[in-house]
């Protein structure tokens, strides 16, 4: 009999007027008051006198089904026993001896973060990793800490003002591998995380990239992305971000993008579709290059089964309006900017500059109607540096079109119709109306992996 219990450290809390479980290490995960009640109810009580309660009491009995499940699923309650939790693993087996993996972390002021990064890589079951820091120009030079700590890690220092695409660059051009893995350094690697990234690479030849499941490191339960990628509209998006991981995605097997969080490039596609783009100061590097190879013929690929925690800008959320400083709104609008201009070609190019020169204008007049002059000038900086930049990006465009493979329509196909995020205020959302509409179908079509409360699944009483 399926039992509940509270996880150790998850508190019921409000923000904005909205409840919200608190998890240990002060991470959020947003809720509603029905999701609560569900939550409050189910700590000692089994599934079966739960679903007994609801159904004196006329509550939706799937509803209760399908939310006890997402509340364990999530780490928010604890099965009882904890041996008749859903599956957690994988069939799959990593290799654990391959070709030479370089693991390029790209660092800058990160030292509370290194710890996590470079003992998950050291510790991975993957026999050849060469382990690489690239400090990008840090205030507080890591060299010292590092030597005395890991040793054995190669560490390049570059001088402040650097791009992160160039740091990137720095780093694989002195690694050694037939593989390079880029990742963050706030980030911590399951121990099969490199071989089945591997595993995923070698299956195919013309795979160009691997991208890891990233999950959020405060909220494991969620995914932060699994690859990314650039639509027409808004900002490039981590795929699935803020979804309950139920492994629903795990069949995927390409992708539009790698997100250099944690990614596996393919050191001969690496070569043939060239570095990393250093015209981008920040965001969009990862996904320009990996549309870029895709434009010449080659495959993005996912490994699901890639496990990796992600702290996601270096902090934890905890439902913060917006971390959108000036700086980000200029790198990023001129990101994609860039992107667009140098990748797409006719009608598809002008709808997605057409949206974009839309978007902009509109944010730009909410920001001189507020007085919020840095905001504008981000705007208009952006476009400065894109005028600025235009013959360079026609130059690199031609050179890389008269290269292309692949049309428009098919650098766009892996995209179409992949489910939005699913997050508020930049928390994973887990009201009812999230679970009704987007976990309840999956769970009762058998679309993700065995949940105790659906395999166990009577049909209810008339």
């Amino acid at each position: 009999m399926i039992g509940y219990r509270h996880s150790p450290g998850v508190e019921p809390s409000t923000l904005h007027g909205r409840p919200v479980l608190a998890l240990p290490g002060n991470g959020r995960v947003a809720i509603d008051r029905d999701v609560l009640d569900v939550w409050t109810k189910g700590h000692g009580r089994s599934l079966d006198d739960l679903l007994e309660a609801a159904r004196v009491s006329g509550e939706d009995l799937e509803f209760v089904r399908a939310a006890l499940a997402c509340l364990a699923e999530a780490g928010l309650i604890a099965r009882v026993p904890s041996t008749v939790a859903g599956a957690a693993g994988h069939a799959s087996r990593a290799p654990t001896v391959g070709p030479l993996v370089s693991g390029v972390i790209i660092s800058y002021d990160s030292l509370e973060w290194l710890d996590g990064s470079i003992g998950t890589l050291l510790a991975q079951n993957y026999g050849r990793i060469e382990p690489i820091v690239v400090d990008n120009g840090s205030p507080q030079d890591p060299t010292p800490w590092l030597a005395e700590r890991y040793p054995d890690v190669r560490v390049v220092r570059l001088p402040p003002g650097g791009s992160f695409a160039a740091a990137v660059n720095e780093g694989i051009a002195v690694s050694r591998g037939g593989y390079a893995a880029v990742l963050n350094p706030d980030i911590e690697l399951a121990p099969d995380a490199i071989g089945q990234m591997v595993r995923a690479a070698e299956a195919d030849q013309a795979c160009a990239a691997v991208a890891a499941k990233l999950t959020f490191w405060w909220a494991p339960g969620f995914l932060n992305g699994l690859g990314n990628r650039v639509e027409d509209r808004s900002w490039g998006t981590d795929n699935f971000i803020g979804h309950l991981d139920l492994g629903q995605f795990d069949s995927l097997r390409d992708l539009p993008s790698v997100c250099f969080a944690a990614a596996l490039i393919r050191r001969e596609a690496w070569d043939l579709v060239g570095p990393a783009d250093e015209g981008f100061p920040m965001y969009y590097e990862d996904t320009e290059w990996s549309y870029r190879a895709r434009l010449l013929g080659y495959r993005i690929a996912a490994a699901p089964d890639a496990v990796v925690r992600h702290v996601f800008g270096g902090k934890v959320r905890c439902g913060e309006e917006s971390d959108l400083t000036p700086r980000k709104i200029r790198n990023a609008a001129y990101g994609r900017l860039r992107f667009a201009l140098k990748l797409l070609s006719g009608a598809t190019r002008r709808r997605f500059l057409r949206h974009y020169v839309e978007e902009d204008r509109a944010n730009l007049r909410v920001a001189l109607a507020q007085r919020q002059w840095a905001v504008a000038r981000a705007y208009a900086g952006a476009w400065s540096l894109a005028g600025r930049d235009l013959l360079a990006i026609r130059s690199a465009r031609s050179a890389l079109h008269a290269r292309r493979r692949v049309s428009d329509d098919e650098l766009l196909a892996p995209q179409r119709g992949m489910a939005p995020g699913l997050l508020w205020h930049g928390l994973p959302d887990l009201s009812r109306q999230v679970i009704m509409n987007q976990y309840l179908p999956l769970l009762a079509g058998g679309r993700t992996r065995p949940v105790p409360e659906f395999v166990t699944r009577a049909v209810p009483a008339s």
